[in-house]
């Protein structure tokens, strides 16, 4: 099923298409949707020492870029694997070693790097952070490689987790929203549901494609900002 994402600012309406997509929502327990897998799927080797967040990165996207070698990645996520941070901010506080491996793991291209030990002939790859606004920002950057001929299609993967631990209390009610769509640019359309920041926004994006939605529209604050 196609899915067409429009993309709108400075009074101009883009359009991207949405040819595959899965996805994890994360409370007590996760569940998959569209072509998210289960977590044996990835490497055992490599399994057994990622974090949460980062399997449920691989468990959306390795399922979209395993038959298509050379696909560029586009990581948005707000704040990353912050329970690593975390984890590794109580330990300095304690005046304890940090370990190697876990700061590795918690940087914020990290589940990137995992993603290309995964999959034959990885792509280029990008992370991004913007805030409530970083699907919007992984949506525009997915759009200009595809504009400027960079790449035909893209995978794009969000990866909002919700806050635990110290930060449990700030914390919005919403699962964490896990989502890895393929993109393509498609010819202008009508309108559609409109996705609105921070992670609700991420979880209406799912909701809409779950319930067979053609088309989702946004407005990047950045470009309504220049407009202004």
């Amino acid at each position: 099923m196609g899915c067409k994402v429009n993309v709108g600012g400075c009074g101009t309406v883009l359009a991207l298409g949405v040819t595959a997509w899965g996805a994890i929502l994360s409370s007590e327990s996760d569940e998959r949707f569209g072509v998210a897998e289960d977590a044996s799927a990835i490497p055992v080797q490599q399994r057994r020492r990622l974090p949460a967040f980062t399997r449920n990165v691989l468990q959306c996207a390795l399922p979209l870029l395993r038959d298509r070698p050379g696909t560029p990645v586009v990581l948005s996520s707000p704040n990353g694997d912050l329970d690593s941070t975390v984890t590794l901010l109580s330990d300095i506080a304690r005046n304890e070693l940090l370990s190697p491996s876990l700061f590795g793991l918690s940087v914020h291209n990290a589940p990137l790097g995992a993603l290309s030990l995964s999959i034959e002939g990885p792509g280029d790859q990008i992370s991004i952070g913007g805030d409530t606004a970083t699907l919007s920002a992984g949506l525009v950057e997915a759009w200009a490689q595809l504009t400027t001929g960079e790449a035909s299609s893209i995978v794009l993967v969000h990866a909002d987790e919700r806050l635990s631990g110290l930060y449990a209390d700030l914390d919005e009610a919403t699962p964490g929203v896990f989502i890895a769509m393929t993109l393509a640019l498609v010819g202008d359309g009508g309108e559609g549901v409109v996705v609105t920041p921070g992670r609700t926004g991420a979880l209406a994006v799912v909701n809409a494609l779950r319930a067979g939605q053609t088309r989702l529209t946004f407005s990047p604050p950045r470009l309504d900002a220049l407009a202004a």
